[in-house]
């Protein structure tokens, strides 16, 4: 797969950061060269064969290459993976997103697929069992202090060298001992509880079922490219006489289709058993409270759990492609609280948590691998209920407060209750709807709805009142109807929250059907691109470059006499403001010359905005900043070493302040500063870049 010169590098830099030099020499070699074999990668990497096996060993057990055998020659070609190396930039964004929405053992089970890589569930619940508990439980006065610095682009991950299993069925035999890698026993404290293996097993019942965590397959340690080649391959031997004319051909297609099919379904198994038999709450149960205070996304995980211990050698990884899911309902709701408020933003989160349940990639390609469900789900889009958008709200949110006031007569019935059947189609930088007025549906699926003696109760949310009781407290909304409204009532309510999403200019939501709603991201996230690349430009040049650049984007390629009239500028000024940004790559140009002569006074002069082009530099220069982040993050570490190997030592990690003189200590303070500004960069980076591209 080619990338950029930035982009190899930086993937590099990311491995190096998480799992160490031998891997990101591998890999930095893979994307530089090209599908390799072991003997080249050790002439490229100045590695024995030896070393090269035990690198690519590790960068497959963390899903950073693929490896194609061929099995009439028995050589093996490796090929590396740069969106996977990439996404090791998102763990921290990652573990927060899972932290909050599904507890804190799923975030620290999350952490240690990240340290291992593809295991078995029961070399994972083991793990994690004893890992956790060690942490907790030492009373022989030693403690285990994680080297966390609290940065979101990369947590860094313990490497417990002290972990040692035990009895291979369960380390846990005696709940009042442990050992530990020197062979010391150690009791384990009255009020620190061993972790439970059930509690492990259904949250990673859980997180199955959720699709953040996937069960590996063999297939998958293929590219897709290569995947989609072996499968075209095997299905040709069906064809002694080849694949020639119309109908030969559509079978050759429909049994590869079929066939890719098949993979699709069979690394889904496992997720498609714990939501059929186990997973899915009935709507009218109340969701169970997480540990973290937040509310469970749908998922009851009662018998999940036995349905993995079943299955204890089921293997199974992080899915990025889910992640990054989840990653995108959060910046849409971020985007969305700034227009609508932030009772509103959350009612579309609700809204977005209940379409990812059926939503598994933001981004798919010629050779992604679907089944026929996800296939069906992409080409004819996800629609959701209202009442599976209020099952998936949480509690603590007042419906009643967020909407305003406004008369009968101010109110457009028929356009506010428009069911829109067909998404809309982006031209520039303005959405337009494509829709017949034949195949526009005015009926409404509210009609039912009293609205006598509504303008009373918006008074009262407008001006704070009714949701606030006697003690200044806002009382808890019930989703049972016990609390302040009826469930009813509550929908009715949410449902103007939902009408407000619809009507705003960013169309955040598209009623799509009688009591159906759905979210168009194609044309939300063009909106924050476009918002990203005028900032960018603003910042770079000024109003009149981003006047210009609108006005290109909205009416295609334009002259250079007739774009000064319209942007109202003098035409010399035009003139050095476009040559500025065509240097910068922001804008284009097309020289077509009237005659053979190609005389500048008898040329017209074509400026235009390519975006896709826009988009490809501006991600290079992206990936560029985070490099020298990066390295300068390491150069800075070389400065500092005497100090940052003081501060590695175990008995001095937490009480840095108490054990380091103060010119050491400061010193370890100002490298801590400027570590978190890199990141903080690197993670500004990466919004760009999720934005630009993965999104």
């Amino acid at each position: 797969m080619l990338v950029t010169r930035n982009a190899a590098d930086l993937c590099a830099l990311l491995v190096n950061e998480l799992y160490g030099q031998l891997p990101s020499r591998i890999v930095a070699a893979l994307l530089a060269r090209g599908r390799s074999n072991v003997r080249d990668l050790a002439l490229h990497t100045s590695l024995n064969p030896k070393q090269v096996r035990h690198g690519l060993a590790l960068a497959i057990q963390h899903n950073l290459v693929f490896y194609q055998t061929d099995h009439e020659t028995a050589t093996t070609i490796y090929e590396g993976n740069p969106q996977a190396s990439y996404h090791l930039a998102r763990v921290g964004k990652i573990l927060d997103v899972i932290d909050r929405k599904y507890g804190v053992m799923a975030k620290n089970l999350v952490n240690d697929l990240l340290m291992l890589g593809h295991v078995e569930v029961a070399e994972l619940v083991r793990y994690h069992r004893l890992k956790h508990s060690l942490k907790k439980g030492r009373t022989n006065g030693e403690q285990n202090h994680d080297h966390d610095h609290n940065l979101d682009p990369y947590p860094y991950l313990n490497n417990d060298n002290d972990f040692k299993n035990g009895d291979p069925d369960d380390p846990f035999n005696d709940d009042s001992h442990y050992v530990n890698g020197n062979g010391t026993a150690h009791g384990i404290a009255d009020d620190v509880m061993p972790i439970q293996a059930n509690e492990v097993y259904d949250t990673l019942a859980q997180l199955i079922a959720a699709g953040v965590i996937e069960s590996v397959s063999a297939t998958m340690f293929q590219s897709p490219q290569d995947l989609k080649a072996s499968v075209e391959q095997e299905c040709t031997k069906e064809f002694p006489n080849g694949v020639r004319g119309a109908k030969v051909t559509t079978e050759f297609d429909a049994m590869v289709k079929s066939q890719i099919r098949a993979i699709g379904v069979e690394r889904t198994t496992m997720k498609r058993k714990l939501q059929e038999n186990a997973l899915y709450e009935p709507s009218n149960i109340k969701r169970r409270k997480l540990a973290n205070g937040g509310m469970s996304n749908g998922f009851a995980g009662d018998s999940g759990g036995s349905i993995l211990r079943d299955e204890p050698n089921t293997v199974v990884r992080l899915n990025f492609d889910k992640c990054l899911v989840e990653l995108r309902n959060q910046k849409l709701t971020e985007h969305a609280e700034d227009f609508v408020g932030e009772t509103t933003a959350q009612v579309f989160a609700a809204l977005l948590s209940s379409l990812c349940k059926k939503v598994y990639r933001c981004q798919h390609d010629q050779h992604t691998i679907m089944t026929e469900e996800e296939e069906e789900t992409y080409f004819t889009g996800v629609r959701v209920t209202s009442e599976e958008i209020f099952d998936n709200l949480s509690p603590g949110v007042d419906v009643s407060a967020g909407v305003g006031t406004a008369s009968e007569e101010d109110i457009d019935i028929r356009f506010a209750e428009k069911i829109r059947k067909y998404p809309p189609q982006i031209q520039g930088s303005h959405l337009h709807e494509t829709l017949d007025e034949g195949d526009e549906i005015l009926g409404s699926d509210d009609e039912d709805y009293d609205r006598s003696g509504e303008h009373l109760k918006k008074a009262h949310a407008n001006g704070h009142h009714g949701s606030i009781a006697q003690n200044g407290t806002k009382p808890s909304r019930d989703h049972s109807g016990e609390g302040q409204s009826s469930r009813t009532e509550q929908m009715r309510q949410m449902r103007q929250h939902l009408l407000i999403l619809a009507e705003a200019k960013q169309q955040f939501v598209r009623h799509c059907g009688q009591n159906e709603w759905t979210v168009d991201f194609g044309p939300l996230i063009q909106q924050l691109r476009y918002v990203e690349l005028d900032t960018m430009i603003e910042d770079n040049f000024g109003r009149q470059g981003l006047r210009l650049t609108r006005i290109l984007r909205e009416k295609g390629k334009l002259d250079d006499k007739t774009l000064p009239a319209m942007a109202l500028m003098r035409k010399p000024d035009v003139h050095v403001k476009m040559a500025e940004m065509e240097m910068a790559g922001f804008l284009e140009v097309q020289e077509v010359p009237r005659d053979n002569n190609r005389a500048a006074n008898r040329t017209i002069f074509f400026w235009f905005f390519d975006e896709a082009r826009t988009l490809k530099r501006v991600l290079d220069n992206v990936y560029k900043s985070m490099v020298r982040c990066l390295e300068r993050l390491e150069v800075e570490r070389y400065n500092k070493r005497n100090v940052l190997s003081l501060t590695d030592r175990r008995d001095i990690q937490g009480k840095e302040e108490e054990m380091l003189r103060g010119d050491v200590y400061n010193e370890y303070l100002e490298f801590t500063e400027i570590e978190k500004k890199l990141f903080s960069q690197v993670s500004r980076l990466d919004d760009l870049v999720s934005i630009f591209q993965d999104f």
